[in-house]
């Protein structure tokens, strides 16, 4: 921890190589530009290697620089990452839960917003921030309370319950749902509409599962309409646009209502699932155990 350089120089450093200018990073550390001035000088120093040089009438930063600001970018943007988790755990107002979009619009959010309406005391106190992203890799686990994502259980580093089991079925609007009435799978998937999701990675079920187990004889799959997640397909789905292939749990609402319609009785299901992801030990926290309690009462330790 000796060789530590001041953290204030650090910080002028780090706004001055990211807004390419000393009087913009001074105006954003509110402080004059001497100031500026001086920590990266004590900087240098500190160093014994020059970060910018003059060419002309503009202050360019050396190779070194370049070379150094990865470094403190990636060291300052952990610092703020865990600082705000850290304010915001000891404040009990702001939760974050992270999820995809039709996850948090379908299941999540209704949950939750009943559980608060019904004043249940430990999540009455807890104030849910939902983000969404379509890709795992869009979710900074680091950055958030909770996540709902989708897996089979592997997420080293973490523990998990899981929320819901992959099982699909197919789901339609009422009225079309009506006009489909009767044909056989084959039939369907020629005949669609069928709602497709985009998915490179093929990580949930898609049509073509459902072909080869229902219907392995058929020759044509209708690709009337393709969407990037489910959320987009269940609305569509609910505008009576095409079927879509809609998970049990996530739907169940909207099947009770009479708002979809489950095309068949026997479902896709997989060792798969959506899963709450936390680090360790925070499902024994308060607002750990409210939310788990929340969205999955029974679930089980993962």
């Amino acid at each position: 921890m000796q060789h530590l350089p001041s953290l204030r120089a650090v910080r002028a450093f780090e706004a001055c190589y990211r807004l390419g200018s000393f009087t913009r990073a001074a105006r954003e550390l509110h402080v004059g530009q001497p100031a500026i001035s001086h920590q990266i000088r004590l900087l240098e120093a500190d160093l014994g290697q020059a970060l910018f040089e003059k060419r002309g009438p503009l202050t360019r930063p050396t190779a070194i620089a370049d070379e150094y600001y990865r470094s403190v970018a990636l060291a300052l943007s952990g610092l703020d990452a865990a600082s705000r988790r850290i304010r915001q755990r000891g404040a009990g107002e702001l939760l974050t839960i992270a999820t995809y979009p039709g996850i948090a619009t379908f299941w999540a959010l209704p949950r939750l917003s009943a559980r608060s309406r019904d004043g249940h005391e430990k999540a009455a106190r807890a104030a849910w921030r939902v983000v969404t992203a379509e890709r795992d890799a869009d979710i900074d686990l680091e950055a958030v309370d909770a996540a709902i994502l989708f897996g089979e259980g592997n997420w080293p580093g973490y523990e998990h319950r899981l929320l819901l089991p992959e099982c699909v079925v197919p789901v339609a609007a009422p009225g079309l749902a009506r006009e489909l009435a009767g044909l056989s799978p084959a039939q369907l998937l020629r005949s669609g509409p069928l709602i497709h999701l985009d998915d490179p990675e093929r990580r949930w079920f898609t049509w073509q599962d459902w072909q080869a187990r229902f219907a392995p004889e058929a020759a044509e799959v209708d690709r009337s309409l393709v969407v990037t997640n489910h959320g987009i397909a269940i609305y569509q789905a609910l505008q009576g646009l095409g079927v879509a292939l809609g998970w049990q749990g996530v739907i169940d609402d909207l099947l009770r209502a009479g708002l979809l319609v489950a095309l068949g009785a026997q479902p896709l299901v997989s060792s798969r699932g959506y899963h709450l992801v936390a680090r360790p030990g925070w499902f024994e926290t308060a607002p750990g155990a409210a939310l788990l309690g929340t969205l999955a009462p029974s679930a089980a330790p993962g």
